[in-house]
């Protein structure tokens, strides 16, 4: 892994040693609920994806950057050969903990979404790609990967970051006592801010805002067919109240 990549896997690993809301692994109740109810999918903080978005599709999932213990065991309960791509350990030790209280399988690649995907052409039926692009500072990169390894008439369904939300400091998102002001020009780039004098820690690891353009457009120029979208909001985020701060894209591989 890169620099980059490095100190965001040791960022992860530090907000699951926190029990960060995005790293706490479902629970034995909870997976024996859902094995019982409809797929309840969460890509964004609040919004389910929609039920239609998995119909037609095959059983082999990648879960991109999807460890944590809760997608995983979420889509096994519903009956899918699910692989979880992550570069975090503690991310992928949380799914493996769920795999063996449940009594399932499940195959766990420790890597990095911004090298090759080490997965052969055709590789899975649909991809689940929760918020996760904004650590990632080349996401047409993601975009074509994806494309590569999911079978023809596959399906990437991913959330992402509103990039508005990264022209105030993160800190003024949720405290009163932070004056709520735009100050960074976008896209944003934690990497060139640290070169400025930003300090880097493991509380928000390397951040990158991305356009629409890359965002949407890159999904388009790698080669998927948008098919549907949505839009989702954060509780207790400051901006909630002007616009949403994050949506979802299904898109689809043709053939």
């Amino acid at each position: 892994m890169n620099k980059v990549s490095d100190f965001n896997a040791k960022t992860w690993d530090h907000w699951s040693q926190e029990d960060f809301v995005w790293t706490v692994p479902c629970s034995a109740e909870q997976f024996s609920k859902a094995k019982e109810r409809d797929i309840e999918l969460i890509l964004t903080p609040l919004k389910k994806a929609p039920l239609w978005w998995f119909e037609g599709l095959g059983k082999r999932v990648l879960g991109l950057a999807s460890g944590g213990g809760q997608q995983g065991p979420e889509l096994t309960a519903h009956g899918y050969e699910v692989t979880i791509l992550d570069m975090s350990n503690r991310q992928l030790l949380a799914d493996r903990m769920v795999a063996q209280r449940e009594g399932y399988s499940i195959n766990l690649v420790k890597a990095d979404m911004t090298g090759i995907f080490p997965f052969t052409d055709d590789s899975f039926d649909f991809i689940v790609h929760p918020v996760s692009n904004c650590y990632v500072e080349d996401i047409e990169h993601v975009w074509r990967e994806a494309y590569r390894v999911l079978c023809p008439g596959g399906a990437l369904i991913s959330g992402w970051t509103n990039p508005i939300m990264y022209m105030v400091d993160d800190e003024a998102l949720f405290s009163n006592d932070v004056p709520l002001e735009i100050k960074h020009p976008l896209p944003y780039n934690s990497y060139h801010e640290e070169q400025k004098g930003l300090e880097i820690t493991t509380e928000g690891g390397y951040q990158f805002s991305h356009t629409l353009d890359t965002q949407i457009g890159g999904q388009l120029r790698a080669g998927f067919l948008l098919k549907d979208f949505y839009e989702d909001n954060e509780e207790d985020n400051r901006l909630s109240k002007y616009c949403s701060l994050y949506a979802a894209t299904l898109a689809v591989k043709p053939g």
